[in-house]
């Protein structure tokens, strides 16, 4: 009896198979249930009584987004839908696509692209790395994850290492994208350069549709229409010695206790109007590119470098802003009007730091000085009223032909003093009568520190002993500490720690003033050749002059200068890269020599470090610090030996082996040769700073950015 009761090992078998496909069906039905769920959530099906009803295909177009591993986001209605590397084909980062809906994993949607609608870029940048058959393989450089293409030969001489720019084709080749070859650059090619930045930023071309001359461009009648004549009016211009976009000029009375400036800027907006096409191409550039002895303007030269450009001897449309002040600098009068001037003398900042150093009796020199002294009480007062007067210097590329030759720290003048100071005086006079007029413009926006980065800069200069109270009024705590500093082993230290501490800048639509400057009142009024906000307040002022509405609504000036911050973020970023560049062609050649250095930066990966001799940095990783573990310690800005104790805190001299310095990467790298403890006092004030920033910045002019 029991013995019949015992099962066979056959029907075991069938009872086990039998409870895992019910496992599996439940497990089927849950996942169905839960895709179900999520297709209804995401509006894709809809309920119909008994029924579910596709309301929308699983197929849409959208943007594309490629992380480092090579795999994607596309967005659809707020969904995102993962997109695996294998089933992105030969999309990249930002191209628009048609992406179609296959599976529901994991709480996400995945997708698989269809194919590659418009491409985000025209063009690629590539390094060959080898060939097989009748094809040469490449590797994308400045793309998300690691991708290869390839191209038919063609009767090419490229080999292994060589650049090139290329356009990708919709076809495959062994599996990988096949490319069309545009140009190839060999290593040592400088032109390569500009090109490289231009297409890692996706930078615009230039201006090949506007064909039109200076003489068949018309100014609208009401633009010609009261304007004031200062042509009887001394006026110079001061500018860099390769200019040829010359947007300001400047004059000045002077009486007993009173000094009257005019700051002329280039009527833009006469030549540009709104919602044309040429407007719509300039909001879409923003600003300037300046790579170098290249420019990408965002003007037609027609406009930038000729009709707009306040040229010597010539006649040329201004708005003018013309400041009263006292005795001690202060703004006791403002008036702007449309204005026409012609200039009396065009200098460059190094002929005027000439006439600055010796006195001449011509009326420019006798001009100038009496310019460069009211300057300085401008200068003072500011800095009694709060301005960070950061110690801050530029690089100077400098080029020998077309092949950069060095890259040195440029000196700082008086005449570009002068200039800066007189066109903050114009910014901050045109700000405050647009605010106090309610008239709706665009203001350059930097605001105060953040309470956290506060903390964090108390606790830093704790460490070297220096005492502040800055819960009161930072600004002007923090620059008697820069003052104190002024000259100690450690001020390029504490310089580059402030710095790092404040806020960005950008643009928007509230008068909420500008921190590192100290004024309540800020925007930008002074470059509309160059920067497109300054168009946009140019034709917010003339709408003031005429008593008139302003030209924009509110929703459109805060479109406005959220576009205008980015596209100057992307200006900023590609003119450093060029820097990088120009620095690893300056340093390829010089790789297995010892240099003094800076701590100018400390992470977990390693330490930035600046050399000494010349405004060019780079990175010692912490892998290659062998002889310990190290650890970053963030409050202390300080890499500490877990082991032997030894410490690295920023603003430590310190002596490295250059190691390398990519081309393709923009990375140098350096190896540490003497191990020092570092005090964290260091010897910083070596040099100063190459760090430029909205206070005291412009790679062309400081007064680029301000």
């Amino acid at each position: 009896m029991r013995a019949s009761e015992e099962t066979s090992p056959s029907d075991r078998n069938r009872r086990r198979k039998k409870s895992k496909t019910a496992e599996t069906a439940s497990r089927d039905l849950t996942k169905i249930e839960e895709t179900i769920k999520a297709l209804l959530s995401a509006g894709f099906i809809q309920k119909d009584k008994q029924r579910l009803v596709k309301k929308i295909k699983f197929t849409f177009d959208g943007k594309i987004k490629v992380n480092r591993s090579g795999d994607s986001l596309v967005n659809y209605n707020g969904i995102d839908i993962i997109v695996s590397k294998e089933d992105s084909g030969n999309a990249q980062n930002d191209d628009t696509v048609t992406v179609k809906i296959y599976d529901y994993r994991r709480g996400y949607f995945a997708g698989r692209v269809q194919k590659v609608g418009t491409r985000s870029k025209e063009s690629n940048i590539a390094r060959v790395t080898g060939k097989t058959g009748n094809l040469i393989l490449f590797r994308l450089l400045d793309v998300q994850g690691d991708v290869n293409v390839c191209a038919q030969k063609k009767g090419t001489d490229a080999v292994v290492g060589d650049f090139a720019t290329i356009a990708l084709l919709d076809n495959k080749i062994s599996g990988m994208s096949e490319c069309k070859v545009i140009e190839y650059f060999k290593e040592d090619d400088e032109s390569y350069d500009f090109i490289r930045i231009k297409n890692r930023h996706n930078l615009p071309d230039d201006h090949e549709y506007f064909k039109e001359s200076a003489e068949s461009i018309k100014v609208p009648d009401e633009e010609l229409l009261n304007r004031k004549d200062y042509t009887k009016l001394f006026t110079v211009t001061i500018d860099g010695d390769t200019a040829k976009d010359f947007d300001d000029a400047i004059s000045i009375k002077e009486n007993k206790k009173t000094t009257k400036l005019y700051v002329h800027i280039a009527d833009v907006s006469a030549y540009v109007p709104i919602n044309s096409r040429l407007d719509q191409e300039a909001f879409l550039r923003g600003t300037s590119y300046y790579l170098g002895n290249r420019v990408i303007p965002m003007l037609p030269e027609t406009l930038s470098n000729d009709l707009c450009s306040l040229k010597e001897g010539v006649k040329r449309y201004t708005l003018t802003a013309e400041m009263n002040f006292d005795e001690k600098g202060n703004l006791t009068k403002f008036e702007a009007f449309r204005g026409i001037i012609k200039v009396n003398k065009r200098l460059t900042y190094n002929i005027a730091e000439q006439m600055l150093n010796k006195r001449q009796w011509s009326q420019a020199s006798l001009i100038l000085h009496k310019m460069m002294k009211f300057a300085n009480v401008l200068n003072a007062k500011r800095v009694r009223d709060g301005r960070l007067d950061l110690n801050l210097t530029d690089e100077e590329i400098v080029y020998d032909g077309n092949k950069v030759k060095e890259i040195k720290f440029s000196k700082r003048l008086k005449s570009q003093t002068l200039i800066e100071e007189f066109m903050l005086s114009a910014n901050e006079a045109v700000s405050k009568a647009l605010k106090e007029n309610s008239t709706p413009s665009l203001y350059r926006v930097h605001e105060k520190m953040s309470d956290e980065n506060l903390v964090a800069l108390k606790k830093f200069l704790q460490v070297l002993g220096i005492k502040i109270n800055i819960t009161e009024a930072p600004g002007k705590a923090i620059q008697e500490i820069l003052q104190k500093v002024s000259g100690k082993p450690y001020e390029q230290v504490v310089n580059l720690v402030v710095l790092k501490s404040m806020m960005s800048a950008f643009y928007g639509p509230e008068p909420l003033g500008h921190f590192g400057l100290g004024f309540l009142d800020y925007t930008h009024f002074t470059s509309p050749i160059r920067r497109y906000p300054d168009l946009i307040v140019h034709r917010c002022l003339k709408s003031l002059i005429d008593a008139k509405p302003g030209p924009y609504r509110l929703e459109e000036l805060i479109s406005i200068g959220d576009k205008s911050s980015t596209m100057e973020r992307i200006a900023q970023k590609a003119e450093r890269d060029l820097i990088k560049m120009k620095s690893c062609r300056i340093m390829k050649d010089r790789v297995g020599e010892e240099f003094d250095v800076i701590i100018s930066g400390v992470t977990k990966f390693g330490m930035f470090v600046s050399l000494i001799e010349m405004p060019i940095e780079g990175m010692v990783p912490l892998k290659n610090l062998t002889d310990d573990y190290y650890i970053l310690k963030e409050d202390d800005f300080t890499i500490i030996g877990r082991k032997y104790n030894r410490r690295y805190r920023l603003g430590d001299k310190i002596r490295v082996r250059l190691i390398t310095a990519d081309i393709e990467t923009l990375r140098i790298d350096f190896d540490l040769v003497v191990a020092g403890k570092g005090t964290g006092s260091g010897t910083t004030s070596e040099r100063k700073s190459s760090i430029r920033s909205d206070i005291k910045s412009g790679k062309r002019q400081r007064r680029e950015r301000l």
